[in-house]
């Protein structure tokens, strides 16, 4: 680290002597760019006790290369202007969770005395309880938090703090749901003992962070600095914490965290403008030469119908937010889709589209039509998003099914259910709403259905036209 050139920011903190205080679990870019960080700046503080000890739920995570490394990675911010690089000293062990050693390693890490706040990005899918009290994934992380608790009720240690960072709304309770289910499955008295002592927090977590690139690499190679698993970013950052621990926590708000009562309003404002808006982004710019955000936002077209439907059907819906100018938070959310050293995948962006849409677009368009207020654009959206449905359904009947994108959603059977009623949506679109989900308030009021059948028949003679 000596040899790092002055203009890349290190640890100012002696990193061995840091203590594990924080178990992340999932560490992939996104807690690297993100939560690692503010526990990196408390670090920096002073403050010994908030060291993480990572624990990885997938395979591949860049674990061996972080290991050669001593632990240590560089975050590097892009933006219009000259990028900066830190390098990151809180991460301090990174355990793999598979297999009987290696949960065995992990339960150990939860047990630990030292162990007081457990934060997690394990994707919002594997927040999905089965029936039967089991979740979606596999020896997920939520069966081994119920172990480590288990382990520490008996021993007579105090419960850690579960805080959740993944995106989806109630986060912190979603979690509760999920570990409490998991523990049902093999001691019930744990399940409620759970219940009444550990501490869930909601949560809102916010920074773009994209797949490191070859071109990111070099980049930092210029800047005079060799990482074999960097991890890049934006400028901006934004977490905010309701303040429910079960015991001790970090001083997080000396770091820039916003600490609240309640997060529910922060998240529904950081989902309906900024996921909302990368929603219209991704299926709007399907049909244009664009492939990534900022050349969508300087579309003359695509750019300001999005700021527009944000700005005029979706931000005054909102509820206040405390301390939050909505309008200067917009403003913040449209450079953010135009930087372009950040150059989000558009293809990224339309994955998992039903959920996407029925978590950040649906909420705003069905407060708007049931108030009476304008929606044309929202509406627009999910017209545009049945009729990438209707081109894949298209693409599967022709025997072009090839992409990347198809492929995945002829995988999910939620998805490829939807496939066929899309290819039928432009002569009658009920049926879709009816399969969609979540459409049901909407699917009621015929004024709406009229509105997106004429919005669909547009998009398809659009289709046929540039097809001609």
């Amino acid at each position: 680290m000596t040899a790092l050139p002055p203009r890349i920011a290190r640890p100012t903190y002696d990193v061995a002597a840091l203590r594990t205080g924080v178990v992340h679990l999932g560490v992939g870019a996104f807690h690297r760019a993100h939560q690692a960080l503010y526990l990196d700046g408390i670090a920096r503080l002073g403050l010994q006790d908030w060291g993480v000890r990572g624990i990885g739920l997938r395979t591949n995570s860049h674990r061996e290369e972080l290991a050669g490394q001593n632990f240590l990675y560089t975050a590097l911010a892009l933006s219009a202007g000259e990028p900066t690089a830190r390098v990151v000293g809180v991460l301090r062990d990174y355990l793999p969770a598979g297999g009987r050693t290696g949960a065995a390693a992990a339960v150990a890490a939860l047990t630990d005395p030292r162990t007081l706040l457990v934060t997690l990005t394990v994707t919002a899918p594997a927040y999905a309880v089965l029936p039967g009290g089991g979740t979606a994934v596999p020896a997920s992380a939520f069966d081994l938090l119920a172990r480590a608790l288990g382990v520490r009720r008996r021993t007579g240690q105090v419960p850690f703090t579960v805080l959740s960072c993944d995106n989806l709304p109630g986060n912190g309770d979603a979690a509760r749901r999920c570990v409490v289910a998991a523990a049902e499955e093999f001691d019930p008295g744990l399940a409620r003992w759970i219940e009444r002592h550990v501490g869930f927090p909601n949560s809102m977590a916010d920074r773009i962070t994209p797949p490191t690139t070859e071109e990111h690499r070099r980049l930092l190679h210029g800047l005079g600095v060799h990482d074999r698993a960097p991890v890049v970013t934006e400028p901006f950052s934004q977490w905010v914490v309701e303040d429910s621990f079960a015991g001790p926590r970090p001083p997080l708000e000396d770091v820039g965290v916003e600490v609240v009562t309640d997060a529910r309003p922060y998240v529904e404002a950081k989902m309906r403008l900024l996921n909302a808006g990368h929603v219209a982004l991704g299926f709007l710019g399907e049909t244009t030469p664009h492939s990534t955000t900022d050349a969508a936002m300087a579309d003359p077209f695509v750019g300001p119908l999005v700021e527009r439907m944000l700005a005029e059907e979706v931000c005054p819906l909102l509820d206040p937010v405390p301390g939050l100018d909505t309008s200067a938070y917009l403003r913040d959310v449209l450079d953010r889709f135009r930087n372009p050293a950040i150059a989000d995948p558009l293809a990224r962006l339309r994955r998992r589209g039903s959920v996407r849409m029925a978590n950040y677009v649906l909420p705003s368009l069905e407060r708007a039509v049931l108030a009476g207020r304008p929606h044309a654009l929202l509406t627009g959206v999910v017209a545009t998003w049945i009729d990438h449905l209707r081109r894949s359904a298209q693409a599967v009947l022709e025997g072009r099914a090839t992409s990347a994108e198809v492929a995945d959603r002829l995988a999910d059977p939620s998805l490829a259910a939807l496939l066929g009623p899309a290819s039928r949506a432009g002569h009658d679109v009920r049926p879709f709403l009816a399969a969609a989900g979540g459409f049901e308030r909407l699917a009621a009021r015929p004024d709406f259905v009229v509105t997106l059948q004429r919005a669909l028949i547009g998009r398809e003679v659009e289709d046929r036209a540039a097809a001609s």
